[in-house]
């Protein structure tokens, strides 16, 4: 089985971790010989043999002779119980009963590390020969008149204790490493499909997701790379729709234009220039909307390519209105329209004063053209909460459900249409409106046809 980088990433640091926390704890183990449990110990087995001395004799003073009698088997059992040398003395240092035959010497080891404990015990610690010594002593108040002092003293392996703690800490490292392998497995796994999405992705599968299971870091790198794919999935559809719909709406005047072309140079060879004129203005007429169509390509692609615009400025609405309907009136005069607004005076804060306009300048430029003579356009500006509301009604027939969608898409026309245009000025109106974060549709109504637009006065 193959180990995975992220299993010995995370083995390493659970070592690591291990290694420092011995190192913490050996060190608080000798910085401070005080608070080792081998004082506490060593206190504890004082007193169990002080009071076990003190049951046997009393509170009073006997003869050495009885003293020893009493109390040598009673340190033996002890001394063999506790594996220690244990022995009393009296108050001139007289040995007055101990559980061996030899007395240590204990006169080097009040030079090395020393604690009392609160019952007054002294606790010494001593190394040497590869062994670790600990000497416990402590002075009582009885006999009454001929006190006792009790001597305990240990001596074992050198580092005993750190040995234990050594075998503790290898058992655990093989816990953890067993552990830790359904543990890597579990966050190595959804990495790995992640990875191979990716993968596919790259080969042009734009369609690879991720499934989203729980809360945690993955999860959320699985979803950025979701929306990542969406994203992709999108300008990569929108490209394509972008280059299929250029080139269709290219291609109709480019053979209007090698017609013309044809018929003028088959003129020209025959000698008859008459109407060659005609051919020449509709070239000349073919090329000046080929080059408006282009220049509204680019500003609707500008809309994906470029960042989002700053919304720091703040629209008259009313007077953005009365001027574009103002430009047009040239065109209701000449087709006899009736042009009605009921305009409040509003302003719109935190917005793009351009987008605005644009925005506006297609949606009117959309009703003048597609009203017919003698029909009726009417433009309502309101409030609505927090968002204000622009409704702009012509009169025309009413369209396909469907219809009252699509005509939002890029290049997308209506049948039988015969008016020219570029199809991009209501899907340009719909990016920049909901760059602002508002909505914009389309419905049918008994007045006619109906654009409603509303926009936020707080953004987000």
């Amino acid at each position: 089985m193959k180990i995975s980088r992220i299993y010995l990433k995370f083995f390493l640091s659970f070592m690591l971790v291990l290694i420092v926390s011995e190192l913490a704890i050996f060190g608080l183990l000798h910085m401070s010989w005080e608070q080792s449990p081998r004082v506490n110990h060593m206190e504890r087995q004082i007193f169990t043999v002080k009071d076990l001395a003190e049951m046997e004799l009393g509170t009073a003073h006997l003869s050495p002779e009885y003293e020893r009698k009493i109390l040598t088997p009673l340190l033996k059992t002890l001394g063999n119980s506790l594996q220690a040398d244990i022995w009393i003395t009296g108050p001139y240092g007289e040995i007055v009963a101990s559980s061996g035959s030899m007395i240590p010497d204990m006169s080097k080891f009040k030079q090395g590390e020393t604690a009392k404990t609160k019952s007054g015990a002294y606790v010494y610690k001593k190394r040497n020969d590869g062994m670790k010594s600990v000497y416990g002593v402590y002075t009582a108040q009885l006999p009454v008149g001929y006190p006792f002092t009790y001597h305990l003293f240990h001596s074992f392996r050198k580092f005993d204790e750190e040995i234990w703690f050594m075998r503790a800490q290898i058992v655990l490292t093989i816990i953890a490493a067993i552990f830790l392998i359904p543990v890597s497995r579990r966050v190595i796994r959804p990495l790995r499909k992640l990875t191979a999405s990716a993968s596919r992705m790259g080969k042009g599968d734009l369609k690879q997701r991720v499934e989203i299971k729980g809360k945690d870091e993955v999860a959320e790198l699985g979803q950025a790379f979701n929306n990542m794919a969406e994203g992709l999935e999108k300008m990569v559809k929108s490209s394509r729709e972008l280059t299929a719909n250029v080139s269709h709406e290219l291609r109709s005047p480019l053979a209007r234009m090698r017609i013309s072309l044809e018929m003028l140079k088959e003129r020209i060879e025959d000698g008859n220039t008459s109407g060659c004129d005609n051919f020449i203005n509709g070239m000349q007429s073919e090329i000046t909307h080929m080059d408006k169509l282009i220049g509204r390509i680019i500003e609707f692609s500008k809309l994906d390519m470029q960042k989002r615009p700053a919304l720091n400025e703040t629209a008259d609405l009313k007077g953005l209105i009365v001027d574009l309907l103002e430009q047009y009136k040239y065109i209701a005069d000449r087709n006899n329209l009736n042009v009605t607004t009921e305009l409040a005076e509003l302003k719109l804060p935190n917005c793009n004063r351009n987008g605005i306009r644009i925005i506006m300048d297609n949606i009117l430029g959309n009703a003048f053209k597609y009203t017919d003579p003698e029909g009726t356009i009417s433009v309502d500006l309101d409030e609505d909460g927090d968002n204000v509301c622009i409704t702009v009604t012509n009169t025309h027939a009413p369209l396909l459900e469907e219809d009252l969608e699509e005509i939002f898409n890029p290049f997308h026309r209506l049948k039988a249409q015969e008016i020219p245009g570029s199809g991009l000025g209501l899907a340009a109106a719909r990016k920049l409106v909901r760059i602002h974060g508002g909505t914009i549709k389309a419905e049918n109504s008994a007045q006619g046809f109906k654009i409603i637009m509303t926009i936020p006065t707080k953004q987000v």
